[in-house]
């Protein structure tokens, strides 16, 4: 009965299972995934008491969970997950309940436990799932009775206090930790971990862990995450306790996934770190720290992601990265690194998705090489001093040379703004319909606006401002229906602007600063030469206040550095800050205001993208802690118990 369309209610389906004629040797009960509402039902004397698992989640159940479901003591499996469920749970709910092993009360409407700190489970769990259930502010403490744990999801769940040592003691067969979103306020734990092939899933991300990470972290895990805390630094003499500990062990470390963005770390990138072979992920956005990108980065040959913005390296991009051909997304942006563009990201690193240099100071010409990124959906050099031509074979970005893309098709981004190009547009680049934001600002281009710019049908944001264009609008740009951001202000753009519900909708601002080349018509207030009809100021708000001191203070500050697309919270979903939810965690974007609608749901298709690719690798050292247990045998069992049992065609 998994993942069916029913939407009656629990009771519904208990009466009429209760006119089954085998009802009373039914031992799985798998309605999970359908559309089940109303409350559980208080009286469980109706449920099977052969009944061994009973899993109701994601579902649309609601109201309180009744004290008398310690009745089905032959339970072995409970899963009420993803559902609506409030009130309170307490030790009699579960007191019968002794052949326990699997519980998941997660994500709920609010669902508070409160069990004393002297109880004493009658069972023994391996599987818990507690996420977004208030446990709080103290660490639970039954868990101390519990030693078969393998998987154990407390995140946000209101912890505040110190993770106590004794929990050390029970954590050795864990395969699955998440301790995420709580606010618990410590130096790292010691955690032990058997010495076995089952490396483990580690979350600890958003607390207010501080402090040195110790190398035994990166040991014995596949996945770590430990963003958004306030950790310093790595432990001194890192890495040759690191290695002591490859002595000491039979195992090599297989860990894939490690995010420790949004922190305080300081000092150089510990070299050791790039002995991790296995990794596929790196996430080091947003701390401080320094020095050079290490050589030995050329040992990641199975790297896909490695995000090492807005920190403060140094240097230049080393040629041994060349090595890490696998890299679908490179992010160096917002450091001080220096040097021209290597052509080898171009000749090599070809199966790049995104490309980010932006924020540094990356000189000399934009590489044609570059145009053999033929997967490239977000390119952003922006904020660099990069001078010459822009290149005229970016029609060779033949992933953005389709308006429709099962995996990208809200995802397009070239940002070239803030730098020193000179020279016309290529009418190559309006060729890449699958674009959604273009950004050339803040150059020294000339010439026309392409006529057939047009093409761009689902571009979302234009900036073409602080340039020397010259010529008349295109009146292609009138038909761009997705245009929801336009800036066209401080170039040589003369004669009438187009007419059409689009561009007369923007403000005066968008054109701003081409009134002595001749430009005129609305939203201006320039009439153009034979216009007689009069024009008024507009009576929205945005434009009745507009005064050219206020632009002028806009336009100040973003020369002083606000950005046209602010990467910070989306690379806060990149790494595994987003494995339960990411990115999607589950992306926000802090732009100035006027930009925010445009991304929002750019970033969900880039951020949804994202999330399936990594979290795919995690999902499966979930699987191995669940061992199968939830709804593939649940599924199976469940239909053909049912089937058997019960012919009624209107379950």
């Amino acid at each position: 009965m998994f993942g069916n369309t029913f939407n009656s209610t629990l009771d519904d389906i208990i009466n009429i299972l209760n006119h089954c004629k085998h009802n009373s040797s039914l031992e799985i009960l798998n309605l999970g995934s359908n559309k089940l509402q109303g409350t559980f039902p208080k009286n469980v004397e109706h449920f099977p008491m052969s009944l061994k698992e009973l899993d109701i989640s994601n579902n649309e159940l609601n109201g309180n969970l009744p004290k008398s479901i310690a009745k089905l003591s032959t339970l072995k499996l409970l899963d009420v997950s993803n559902n609506s469920f409030t009130g309170v749970i307490y030790e009699t709910h579960l007191e019968n309940l002794s052949k326990l092993e699997h519980i998941d009360l997660s994500s709920n409407a609010n669902l508070t436990l409160k069990l004393s700190n002297k109880w004493v489970p009658s069972f023994q769990l391996q599987y818990i799932g507690l996420r977004s259930c208030f446990l709080g502010p103290q660490f639970p403490t039954w868990l101390k009775t519990q030693s078969n744990i393998s998987y154990l999801d407390l995140s946000d769940c209101g912890i505040s206090s110190v993770i106590p040592s004794w929990f050390f003691n029970t954590s050795s067969k864990l395969h699955y930790l998440d301790l995420s979103f709580n606010l618990i306020n410590s130096t790292l734990p010691k955690i032990q971990l058997e010495s076995n092939n089952n490396f483990p899933f580690i979350d600890l991300s958003s607390n207010h862990f501080h402090g040195h990470i110790p190398p035994s972290f990166l040991f014995k895990v596949t996945v770590l995450n430990l963003s958004n805390n306030t950790l310093t630094q790595f432990e001194p003499l890192f890495c040759t306790n690191y290695l002591s500990l490859l002595v000491d062990d039979d195992y090599s470390p297989k860990t894939t996934i490690l995010d420790l963005s949004n922190n305080l770390l300081v000092g150089t990138l510990p070299d050791c770190l790039f002995s991790l072979r296995k990794l596929k992920v790196i996430n080091f956005y947003n701390n401080k720290l320094s020095g050079v990108i290490p050589s030995s980065i050329s040992s990641l040959y199975q790297i896909e992601t490695l995000i090492l913005g807005k920190n403060n390296l140094s240097g230049t991009l080393p040629s041994s990265m060349k090595n890490c051909t696998r890299l679908v997304f490179l992010d160096v942006g917002e450091n001080n690194l220096r040097g021209s563009i290597p052509l080898w990201i171009g000749e090599i690193l070809t199966n790049l998705v995104v490309l980010q240099l932006n924020y540094n100071h990356f000189h000399g010409v934009m590489p044609s090489n570059l145009c053999h990124l033929d997967s490239i959906r977000i390119l952003d050099i922006s904020h660099n001093n990069i001078n010459g031509m822009i290149p005229f074979c970016f029609n060779n970005f033949t992933s953005l040379m389709s308006s429709h893309d099962e995996k990208f098709d809200d995802v397009g981004i070239i940002d070239l703004s803030s730098n020193k190009l000179i020279g016309e547009i290529p009418m190559e680049l309006t060729n890449l319909v699958g674009l959604v934001q273009l950004n050339l600002s803040w150059n020294s281009l000339s010439g026309a606006i392409p006529l057939n710019i047009g093409n761009l049908s689902k571009l979302e944001a234009l900036d073409f401002s602080h340039n020397n264009f010259s010529g008349q609008i295109p009146i292609g740009l009138a038909k761009m229906s997705s245009l929801a951001y336009l800036d066209l202000s401080y170039n040589h753009l003369s004669g009438t602007i187009p007419t059409s519900t689009q561009l007369q909708s923007f403000n005066a601002s968008s054109y701003v600063g081409n009134d002595d080349y001749g430009l005129c018509g609305l939203p201006l207030l320039t009439k153009c030469p034979g216009d007689d009809h009069p024009i008024f100021k507009d009576d929205d708000d945005d434009d009745s206040d507009f005064d050219d001191q206020k632009w002028f203070d806009i336009l100040n500050a973003v020369e002083d550095g606000d950005k046209w697309l602010d990467m910070k919270q989306f690379h806060m979903g990149i790494g595994v800050g987003f494995i339960v939810g990411f990115v999607g965690v589950c992306v926000n974007i802090f732009l100035l205001t006027s930009w925010r609608p445009v991304y929002f749901r750019f970033f969900n298709a880039m951020g949804d993208w994202l999330y399936v690719r990594i979290s795919i690798k995690m999902e499966k050292f979930k699987r191995i802690a669940v061992k199968a247990r939830r709804h593939g045998r649940s599924k199976r069992n469940s239909s053909s118990v049912a089937q058997r049992q019960c012919r009624n065609p209107s379950i």
